[in-house]
């Protein structure tokens, strides 16, 4: 019987043994998907950064387009005028 129980005890020992071990890989496994979900939450939020900075680059080409656009029908109706006003000019000379 004791050779029994001695056994028993060195069985539970070594399962003891196995199961520090395995805690101590998954205490380092989690340690490292900690630092790995830091470095996503970082990278999410540089990736945020920069699609509100890209969005706010868009608006402000959208501007400048509306802008010369702008410019461009102004710069079509001084054309106009001054195309009339040379006509006039020309009918008048006659």
């Amino acid at each position: 019987m004791p050779q029994t129980l001695n056994t028993r005890v060195t069985s539970l020992e070594e399962s003891m043994r196995r199961a520090f071990i395995a805690i101590e890989a998954l205490t380092e496994k989690e340690k490292k998907l900690d630092d790995v979900l830091v470095v996503l939450a970082k990278a999410q939020i540089a990736t945020q950064q920069s699609m509100q900075e890209t969005e706010r680059r868009f608006q402000e080409t959208d501007k400048r387009f509306e802008e010369t656009d702008r410019r461009g029908r102004e710069i079509d109706a001084r054309i106009e005028k001054l195309v009339i006003a040379i006509g006039e000019m020309l009918r008048n000379r006659q």
